[in-house]
């Protein structure tokens, strides 16, 4: 009864402010009744707007005269069916119900207990979450990766998000096989699942060397199994800060011998500081100005994220809510191409700074 209400009265407000709206986009600037600077976001991704909701639930009662004409003070647009607030940027949360999906992924990140090595083929099974992007052309129809984050999402890079992306393939390892199995032949994964992408949704700042994330809404939910996982992302405020000496990556980036890998590869690379990264970028004339929206890493023994890895998740093992998880941290965006051979690290999307945006989206 009260969600119906809830609804109701979010669908009253928007009605009562129909055409005020228009033009405004995600998480633009708006005023707010004190007249400072707010940002427009979902009502669940306000802090005190959504508890309005939650107080008058816990009541068993509806909203009163008085919050409803307080909630169209704050009211901003409905974007993409969705109503969105005014919310000053220390009132912004995690959206309530994106977040929820990620909690409910209970079997992300679950770890195999195989070893990662630098730059070898990975172990069948170990990285479950790795996600193909197939694309129309024949020539290079492997253009990118990503990581499968629940049934309906995949997140990736947006300089992925080309006009001819085709489709995703779940539960891949080696691209040349109809089936992946163990070497003694006697286990094998089930079959591959190639499934059409309903919406690409990149993030709506992305511009080249900035913001390079990008999710990919499947046009079906994939039925977890054990070569289709999802990975963990750091929803926990104890993980989101947290750097670590080093990451794991994986994918089908270009090698030596061949303009894509074959067969899934896995390598473990350092952390590299920022200033650092931004010092050796300029040595190489990559003007790209890095912030706490980017991590740097990669570049020891010769290995490091290269053509193809694209989207790719960078990741590690931490505790997430209280188990040994592997946590995806970063998303492969750019560096100077030279795929470990010189002494440029990359630079990857750092995934704590665009958990609202990703909550937000995979809401709707």
């Amino acid at each position: 009864m009260f969600r119906t209400s809830c609804c109701f009265l979010l669908i009253v407000v928007s009605a009562f402010f129909a055409g005020t709206a228009v033009g405004q986009q995600y998480a633009s600037e708006c005023t707010l009744p004190n007249r400072q600077t707010g940002h427009c976001m979902p009502v669940k991704s306000c802090r005190p707007i959504y508890e309005t909701f939650l107080r008058a639930k816990s009541e068993n009662r509806k909203l009163s005269a008085d919050e409803v004409a307080n909630l169209q003070k704050f009211f901003c647009g409905t974007i993409s069916n969705t109503v969105h607030v005014c919310c000053a940027a220390t009132d912004i949360q995690l959206n309530a119900d994106g977040l929820e999906i990620l909690k409910k992924q209970e079997q992300c990140g679950v770890l195999t207990g195989n070893k990662v090595s630098n730059g070898v083929e990975a172990a069948l099974f170990s990285f479950p979450w790795m996600a193909l992007l197939v694309y129309n052309d024949t020539r290079d129809p492997y253009k990118c990766g990503g990581s499968l984050i629940s049934e309906r999402y995949v997140l990736t890079a947006a300089h992925c998000l080309k006009p001819d992306l085709h489709l995703v393939r779940l539960g891949e390892h080696r691209i040349s096989t109809e089936r992946d199995c163990l070497p003694n032949g006697l286990v094998c994964a089930p079959p591959v699942e190639n499934i059409e992408i309903e919406l690409a949704i990149p993030n709506y700042s992305f511009r080249r060397f900035s913001h390079d994330i990008a999710l990919l809404r499947l046009k079906r939910a994939v039925q977890y199994q054990k070569h289709i996982k999802p990975i963990c992302l750091p929803i926990y405020d104890e993980l989101r800060p947290k750097r670590y000496p080093e990451y794991v990556i994986s994918g089908w980036g270009r090698t030596d011998k061949a303009p894509i890998s074959d067969v899934l590869m896995a390598a473990v690379i350092p952390f590299v500081e920022l200033p650092e990264c931004q010092t050796v970028l300029q040595k190489y004339r990559l003007r790209s100005r890095l912030n706490e929206s980017h991590i740097c890493a990669g570049n020891r023994n010769l290995v490091d994220s290269c053509d193809g890895d694209s989207g790719g998740p960078l990741g590690y093992k931490d505790m997430y809510n209280g188990h040994p998880r592997f946590i995806q941290f970063g998303v492969v965006a750019f560096g100077v191409n030279l795929c470990g051979e010189g002494d440029s690290p990359n630079v990857y999307t750092n995934v704590s700074h665009y958990l609202q945006w990703i909550t937000d989206n995979i809401s709707n």
